[in-house]
Formats: C-alpha cells, structure tokens, sequence
C-alpha cells in the first residue's frame, strides 16, 4: 500500500484502489498513527490529539469505534480465517500501524533529503541538486492540508515543515555553486517575500541578485531583512550576512559566478561555515 501525508491524505493499495478514509475523525486518527508508523500510539494520546483538553464522556469509545472502522477500511480485503494480523494493531494500552519500508511518503522524502546532504557533502552540487528537487516534487500541497489536526499532529507538521524550509535553501545553494542564479532568482524572490527572515533564502537572493546584475537590489534585499529583524525578533543580521553586505559593496571577486575566472569556490570559506556550522550559499 502507499500512505501519503506531504500534500492531502491519500491511501492507496496495491491494485491502486483508493482507501482513504472519509470521516474527518478517521482520517485525524490515520494521519496520526502513520506518523508514528510503527510505534505505539496510546488511547491517551488519541483522545488529546482528536479533541484536545475537552474530550467527551465517550471518547475512549469512540476510539475504540474509529479504530474498528480503520482495520476494515485498511484490512477488511484481507482479513479472515487463516490470515495474520492486519496493519492496524492493538498494543500496550494503544495501536499501532504497522508499514513496511517505502510505504509512506515521508520515509522516501527524508531519506532523498539525506542521501543529498551527504551528496552535497562530497562536493558533488548537479547531484545533489537534482535529488533535493526529486524530494521536494514529492509535495503535492501544505502537509496532510485536508485533515483537522489537534496538538499532536500540529507539532509533528511543524517539524516536518521546518526541515522541509531547511532542505529547500539548500538546493537552492547548489543551484548557485552551478552559476544558476538567473534560474533561480524569481523562485527565490518569491521564497524571500514569504519568509522574509530566513537568512539562508536572503543570502541567496542576494548573490542571485548580484551576480544579475542587480547590485543595488542586492543591498535593499539585506536592508530589508535587517528592519524586519530589528522589528520582529529584536536581532540583527548575523555575522555572515554583514560580510556579504559588505562583499556585495565592494564587489569581492569571491561573489562571481563559478564561470567567471575571477570567482572562487564560493560565497564564504568553507571554514567560516563550519565555524557556524551551516553551509553556505
């Protein structure tokens, strides 16, 4: 079976029929047990993610209830005399959904996503670039978008969008090494007007900008970032992005693009980005 969660819910099994469930409490219930796939999810957990710190006298029975419709849902095909156990399993005061490797979209995006760090580790930007674009084409829309979520979903969601945002600046880091920015200069454009204080995509809009051409927009872009800083969170820019407002001033050679004879590796020294412990555009 295939268990999507990066876009809306979707389940499908092996013939390629649609299993997803219909009822907003069940698909809560699903996108929250395969999440968590593999791992025991307790009655006490369900009741505070479906209704938060108001559950019904009734709660615990109707768990019981959404579960026996999920098994018949993701099982019913197959279950009966002689069969095993299906995926939905009761465990240690909870359940459990059992999924074998590949199943779930997220799995295969995160080991895409870490399999082009390692990429970009060695050096190696047209790869990894192309597998952090194969990940993200994995998205079909804003994570589980069509399933009501209580506390315990929000915060899984979350992480797994934070990452996706580190992911992203990332290829578009490779993307730059390539002298991409032309390509990338309007998605970047586009990133930093939704995230507008996100270092790593204005450090990137900037070289892109520059590299284009576009010194003065270049400069407005880290001025920008510095007031909403200084008025949303009380900060500055950091270091690395003072030294590249500074580059873009003076026109360091180091900005040009890789195929440029003046250019060099890159924006920053690889030492002053393990220094930081972040990679550089």
């Amino acid at each position: 079976m295939e268990f999507r969660v990066l876009g809306p819910l979707c389940v499908c099994d092996d013939d390629g029929r649609h299993r997803t469930p219909t009822a907003p409490k069940q698909r809560q219930l699903l996108s929250l047990l395969a999440l968590n796939a593999s791992h025991v999810v307790s009655v006490a957990q369900i009741v505070e993610e479906i209704w938060e710190y108001r559950p019904p006298s009734s709660a615990v029975a109707a768990v019981h209830t959404y579960v026996m419709q999920l098994r018949r849902s993701l099982d019913g095909a197959r279950r009966g005399p002689g069969r095993g156990p299906g995926r939905l399993q009761t465990r240690d005061q909870g359940y459990v959904l059992k999924l074998t490797a590949g199943e779930l979209d997220l799995d295969r995006y995160e080991q895409q996503v870490r399999a082009a760090r390692a990429t970009l580790e060695a050096g190696e930007y047209a790869e990894a670039a192309e597998q952090l674009r194969a990940a993200e084409m994995m998205w079909t829309g804003p994570m589980l978008v069509d399933v009501p979520t209580g506390p315990l979903l929000r915060a899984a969601i979350e992480v797994v969008e934070r990452d996706r945002l580190d992911a992203v600046p990332k290829r578009l880091g490779a993307e730059l090494r390539l002298g991409r920015h032309h390509e990338v200069l309007g998605e970047l454009t586009a990133l930093v007007h939704q995230y507008g204080t996100h270092e790593d995509l204005v450090a990137h809009l900037m070289v892109a900008l520059y590299r284009s051409g576009r010194q003065v927009d270049a400069l407005a872009a880290y001025h920008r970032l510095r007031a909403r800083l200084r008025e949303e969170l009380g900060t500055t820019p950091s270091a690395r992005l003072q030294r590249l407002h500074t580059h873009i001033l003076s026109g360091h050679p180091r900005l040009e693009p890789p195929s440029s004879p003046r250019s060099r590796q890159s924006l920053n020294l690889p030492a002053e980005r393990r220094a930081q412990g972040v990679r550089a555009a």
